[in-house]
């Protein structure tokens, strides 16, 4: 097989596994009612649990990047899948929260693994300029897979039997990583190996200013994009707009986060100047969620599907910078890589919960500012950054 069809070979099964990885997190959502029955589970065990697969990736990131580059990122993704296996096989036999929660934890850090080597897995199978276009192609698997988790859960006659299908699946999924994943050749392939000490990996990537340029970018956006989601169906419900009205344009958000996801980075790229593709995409994002909730109800289509494209357009460009950086290319993406996965969840977490919602209080009108205000800073500070495409120079 040619290094192209691998290539191919490696971003659809890269694709497949974001699919499940997000996939078996959606399933417990429909299903909320029944387990929080049959595992005398309270409203906030259930969302504890929902939640604990990101725990690996606040926890693990920096570490899984610093393995990956000392030991090759296929070693290191492929163990990290095998826990997620026997988490997932180990699930239907949850009989309470105690183990679904540590089947949830278990099951979390494969995608963890994987999430923080995407740059490092693609930069070695594509050239540069090609990188962010096809770690967007990969990310909207992880939409996917949200939506086919949401989706299809129900129809399952019972808990056991969802839960099942994900643990066969993840067997599927390992079985394909081991045959055709490969680290690509040469120095991307091995990372900087073993002659490289760990302290030397976390002094070269904390030493990096675009790192933590990039890292600051993600958890806005991350930030926004949770704060956004989380009170958009009640905000548009307190204005007379009925709740199956506000969860159809609610869901718009999603709709155009997986066309920007699919199609952004590849505009950006056709553009030629990242930067101010960059800024102009965090601009059209914070004014789409400041201001769009409280326009017509067209008006809000429009401005949520603009929102969601500029954030579906941003992630995948930003997480592919650790590969494209002259600083930290492939000897250092992976410890790259979890610094800034480590920073994009730690976004996710801090910005709406103990910044925005404290502040904001009930008052809707400041609390889509302040997530709007969340998108100008990711603008400004993306003009720190450098420009890594130079069409025409």
């Amino acid at each position: 097989m040619k290094s192209g069809n691998y290539a191919k070979a490696g971003v659809l099964v890269l694709f497949v596994t974001l699919i499940l990885g997000n996939y078996f997190q959606y399933q417990l959502s429909p299903l909320a009612p029944r387990l929080m029955e049959s595992m005398h589970m309270t409203p906030v065990q259930f969302s504890s649990a929902f939640s604990a697969p990101m725990i690996p990736a606040i926890l693990l990131g920096i570490v899984a990047g610093i393995m990956s580059d000392k030991f090759g990122v296929k070693k290191v993704t492929s163990v990290g899948l095998v826990v997620t296996m026997a988490g997932l096989c180990y699930r239907p036999f949850a009989g309470d929260y105690t183990s679904l929660m540590a089947s949830m934890v278990l099951a979390g850090i494969g995608v963890t693994f994987i999430n923080v080597n995407m740059s490092k897995l693609v930069g070695a199978w594509y050239p540069p300029e090609k990188v962010g276009q096809m770690v967007g192609v990969t990310m909207v698997g992880s939409t996917l897979g949200m939506t086919l988790g949401t989706a299809t859960t129900a129809m399952f006659p019972s808990v056991r039997s969802a839960f099942v299908l994900t643990g066969i699946l993840s067997v599927f999924i390992v079985v394909l990583w081991v045959v055709f994943i490969h680290d690509g050749s040469g120095q991307a392939a091995e990372g900087n190996g073993p002659q490289e000490s760990v302290l030397t990996s976390i002094m070269t990537v904390v030493k990096s200013r675009n790192i933590w340029l990039v890292g600051i970018c993600l958890m806005c956006i991350l930030g926004c994009n949770v704060a956004l989601s989380s009170f958009l169906p009640t905000a548009l419900q307190s204005r007379g707009i009925n709740e199956s009205m506000a969860g159809v344009v609610s869901s718009v958000l999603t709709i155009g986060s997986l066309l920007g996801t699919f199609m952004g980075p590849t505009i950006i790229a056709r553009i030629g100047r990242m930067k101010p593709a960059l800024v102009t995409l965090a601009l059209v994002t914070a004014a789409g969620t400041a201001f769009g909730w409280m326009a017509p109800v067209w008006l809000i289509v429009v401005a949520l599907l603009a929102a969601g494209f500029g954030m579906g357009s941003l992630i995948p460009t930003f997480m592919s910078f650790p590969m494209l950086l002259p600083e930290i290319g492939p000897s250092y993406a992976g410890s790259a890589g979890g610094v800034i996965t480590t920073l994009e969840l730690l976004g996710a977490v801090v910005i709406p919960t103990y910044i925005i919602t404290p502040v904001a209080g009930q008052n809707f009108h400041t609390y889509f500012m302040m997530a709007g205000a969340v998108m100008v800073l990711m603008a400004a500070v993306a003009l720190f950054l450098p420009e890594l495409y130079q069409k025409g120079e």
